[in-house]
């Protein structure tokens, strides 16, 4: 029988990005959550949580966003790296992997494939990584 888990199962070896010892927050995932609603005088205004998770230390950086656009997201992105420095390395999931056929969805797609986002990457040397299609556990 292997050596490994008790019902003799190995355990897959973690990708190099999650062992190697590095700054936090240097290898980023980021993700959306919401929406969530915020009350703004009397009005009631949609708004939206953006994910930073750090690979290694698995540690996680809030941003509120205003809507989903590109701008909105580039603005959370510099807000995060005010605070925790430049990622090397950003993880993103594929807009394939989302089941739910909505506005949001379509939105949350422009905002990762806009020429905006790609140019800021670029120019910042950060290496932008999508997830393999339909296996979330990859971004963590």
């Amino acid at each position: 029988m292997a050596k490994g888990l008790p019902g003799g199962e190995i355990e897959a070896p973690l990708p190099t990005d999650r062992v190697t010892l590095i700054r936090p927050f240097a290898v980023t995932g980021i993700d959306y959550a919401g929406p969530v609603f915020v009350k703004v005088g009397n009005t009631l205004r949609k708004c939206y949580i953006t994910l930073f998770t750090c690979a290694t230390t698995r540690a996680v950086h809030l941003e509120l966003c205003l809507d989903l656009s590109t701008d909105k997201f580039l603005l959370a992105l510099q807000r995060f790296a005010g605070r925790r420095g430049l990622p090397n390395t950003i993880y993103t999931d594929n807009a394939q992997t989302f089941h739910v056929a909505n506005r949001e969805q379509r939105e949350l797609c422009t905002v990762f494939s806009a020429a905006k986002t790609h140019q800021y990457f670029a120019e910042h040397g950060i290496r932008w990584k999508f997830i393999t299609p339909r296996a979330a556990w990859w971004g963590g």
